[in-house]
């Protein structure tokens, strides 16, 4: 991961209490009374997985309840990676980089951990596919549009993705997988949750062949937990 302590600053800040000399008068910026000062901050969240193009907006809490100045600024340590703005991320590139949120009230900050992906490929460099006819389940429940599913091969690169269909009433999704190769080639799958903003793997590897795996009547089952 990028040094993390190169921040780039999205909102200034002046929460400083001095006392400015000119011509022999005294000009005094208003205290933050003591009691104001904040018990913590915390993020809702301090993993994020996003792929490029999509935002999530970080929940922070400051407490106490009570407090007069809730006033927060946002920063982030790549901002090629991703941008804020009062709080919504926005995935730029693939990386990985971090956002950091301070309280004005206080100076208490936390930190969320963003993982920014892209899952493409071009089908057309590769020779031989083949397709798997899947039921998907993620953290059990049916596969959704808010799922994304990816084949990659043994060397970790995308080969194939999942695109969702319904027949009778029967959600299911169609796998076209790509390889270099009409046998000995194996695959994974991963998904990214969109409801979870999480990137989890099966426990399913396949193999390669010159046929398809699963049949409507008879779908291939991949879990995500």
């Amino acid at each position: 991961m990028k040094d993390m302590k190169n921040w780039k600053s999205i909102f200034g800040l002046a929460a400083l209490t001095v006392g400015l000399a000119s011509c022999g008068e005294l000009f005094e910026v208003e205290e933050v009374p003591e009691q104001a000062a904040v018990a913590d901050i915390a993020m809702g969240r301090h993993t994020v997985d996003l792929m490029v193009g999509d935002s999530y907006t970080l929940p922070a809490t400051i407490t106490p309840d009570s407090l007069i100045n809730k006033g927060l600024f946002w920063e982030v340590a790549d901002t090629n990676i991703v941008s804020i703005d009062n709080g919504t991320i926005m995935a730029k590139a693939p990386g990985e980089t971090a956002v950091r949120v301070t309280a004005v009230a206080g100076m208490k900050n936390d930190t969320c951990h963003v993982n920014v992906h892209r899952w493409d490929f071009d089908p057309y460099q590769f020779r031989y596919d083949m397709v798997i006819y899947a039921d998907v389940t993620v953290d059990g429940r049916a596969a959704d549009e808010a799922v994304t599913v990816a084949a990659f091969s043994s060397d970790g690169e995308v080969r194939g993705l999942g695109v969702l269909k319904e027949s009778h009433g029967k959600k299911y999704m169609v796998l076209r997988i790509y390889s270099h190769y009409d046998d000995f080639d194996t695959f994974s799958f991963k998904c990214y949750d969109r409801q979870r903003l999480l990137i989890t793997q099966s426990d399913v590897i396949v193999s390669f062949y010159d046929r398809a795996i699963g049949t409507l009547s008879d779908l291939f089952e991949i879990s995500f937990e």
